[in-house]
């Protein structure tokens, strides 16, 4: 049978020290009656005996709170057990009924009840009734009779009161113990979830900074596989005709930026989603026939639409081959992440528009592609009609994109921009210079035949190879880059097909490997 209540976790207060001064005041008593009570040799000898174990037991007592061992169970069985046949002697060597000592049976039912349980302290109260009757019984007349009953009452009493209040105050502590635990359980999950928004946030941030639509696909691609750690994820933008085409997807951490279509038929739901512009979570795909799964093993799909200033621009896909995976608030982390790619999409797609509106490539100065598409069917024109040769030089930067990875991109366009100076020293005024597009550039050689223009692009991939590039706490840094160059008409094809043909030239100098000329 449980003999004491669960200590446990709790808030109540030990009695240690409680228990420590009872039994001081105990011993006190005894010491008085002994000195002052004039008991006969035999009774002093009992009293004295008894007060040696008492003291014995306030030593115990003390040395374990001084140990802070924090149970002093056995101790106390071994006080109750002792007080059961201590106070009755005490009661009967110091007149029996007349006795005042009876009242340190209130203090051991105060300790029972509070500390044992309901059906063992009323087992001990009851011991302890029967045990004072029988020491009164001989005295009792009527009055002292219905004195007798007073006192033992008032023993249940308060063993029962006690009992009820103790009781009262455990269930409740149980309960606010649990809603703290709750609380706590709460706080940590939130400072969890403040630290992981933070995470996103820092993420999320350099969005704003990155004004070129592919960067933008990449980083939310790194933040749904590296971050958000989705086992696999998709990133669908609007196509020609409100189509969605895959532009980035991640799978077991690998990311690919291949574009795929996203078929209208099996994709259902993702065309229903930005449709709608409302997210959804489909717990589980098995029976799903209007979503095609990254991977076999999907169970659970999330879908948060794109959305800037009320337009829809693609979807985010988050997959999980767990059933239920996905939680309310792992679509607010997804929906965070989706609103900052729709500004940083929208802010891109307006910065391509306004540079494809100028003429002038912002970062180097040099004219841009859209220039170099009308200048070079101005040049072909007037190759065919005088019958004038022209030539075209094109130039790759090598490993540019493992270069930014390594150094960044605001050092990469320390570079680009190095390149350009380069280059402008090793051309004519006449001659066009454009950026063709991120690391590629194009040269636009009007009236120069190929013997004139294969020792130009020789010049200038020495050029840049033997430069330094770098700057205001820049290191000087070394590329190279591989050059295509081609002429019309010694090339044999038509003047249309120039750029085709330098873009040729290109490709096999970067297979020949790379840092070379090639022409055709």
């Amino acid at each position: 049978m449980k003999l004491y209540q669960d200590k446990g976790k709790t808030i109540l207060p030990r009695v240690d020290s409680l228990l420590l001064w009872s039994r001081l005041m105990i011993l006190i008593g005894i010491l008085s009656v002994m000195i002052f009570g004039h008991p006969s040799n035999r009774d002093y000898t009992v009293l004295a005996a008894l007060s040696g174990i008492l003291t014995l037991q306030l030593g115990l007592i003390w040395y374990l709170m001084k140990k802070d061992t924090g149970d002093i169970k056995k101790t106390f069985m071994t006080i109750i057990v002792f007080e059961l046949i201590f106070i009755p002697v005490l009661v009967s060597l110091t007149g029996g009924y007349e006795s005042s000592f009876y009242l340190f049976y209130y203090l051991t039912v105060t300790f029972v009840a509070y500390m044992m349980t309901f059906p063992v302290s009323m087992v001990l109260v009851g011991i302890m009734s029967v045990s004072y009757t029988l020491l009164i019984v001989r005295d009792l007349q009527a009055l002292s009779a219905i004195n007798a009953v007073l006192r033992i009452g008032f023993m249940w009493f308060l063993a029962l009161t006690i009992s009820f209040v103790a009781e009262y105050i455990r269930r409740s502590e149980k309960r606010l113990l649990k809603l703290f635990d709750t609380l706590n359980q709460r706080t940590s999950e939130l400072e969890k979830s403040q630290a992981f928004l933070e995470l996103i946030y820092e993420n999320t941030r350099v969005l704003a900074g990155i004004l070129d639509v592919d960067g933008v696909i990449e980083e939310v691609t790194k933040i749904m596989g590296d971050i958000l750690a989705y086992p696999a994820g998709g990133l669908l933008l609007e196509g020609p005709g409100h189509s969605l085409i895959y532009r980035g997807r991640t799978i077991a951490g690998q990311s690919n930026f291949h574009l795929k279509a996203c078929d209208p038929e099996s994709n259902a739901l993702v065309h229903l989603v930005a449709g709608q512009g409302d997210p959804v979570i489909v717990n589980d795909t098995r029976k799903r026939r209007d979503y095609e799964k990254l991977r076999e093993s999907t169970r659970t799909v999330m879908l948060v639409p794109m959305i800037a200033h009320g337009r829809t621009l693609g979807v985010l896909t988050a997959e999980s081959s767990k059933a239920n995976a996905f939680s309310e608030k792992d679509q607010r982390m997804l929906l965070v992440v989706a609103r900052a790619a729709g500004m940083a999409l929208e802010n891109a797609m307006l910065h391509q528009k306004m540079e494809e509106m100028s003429i002038t490539d912002e970062l180097t100065g040099i004219y841009n592609y859209r220039y170099f598409s009308e200048k070079l069917k101005e040049e072909q024109r007037r190759a065919a009609r005088y019958n004038l040769p022209l030539s075209l030089i094109m130039l790759d930067i090598d490993w540019f994109k493992k270069f930014n990875d390594t150094y960044g991109h605001e050092v990469g366009n320390v570079v680009l921009k190095g390149i350009t100076s380069v280059v402008k020293n090793c051309i004519r005024d006449v001659d066009v210079f454009c950026r063709y597009g991120g690391e590629e550039f194009v040269i636009i050689l009007p009236q120069t035949p190929q013997s004139e223009v294969a020792p130009i692009g020789e010049r200038i991939r020495h050029s840049i190879e033997t430069s330094t590039f770098g700057g205001d706490n820049i290191p000087g840094l070394k590329v190279t880059v591989s050059v295509g160059v081609t002429s019309f008409p010694e090339n044999g094809k038509p003047e249309e097909e120039l750029l085709s043909i330098a873009d040729q030239a290109l490709y096999r100098a970067k297979g020949s490997g790379k840092n070379v000329v090639c022409v055709i």
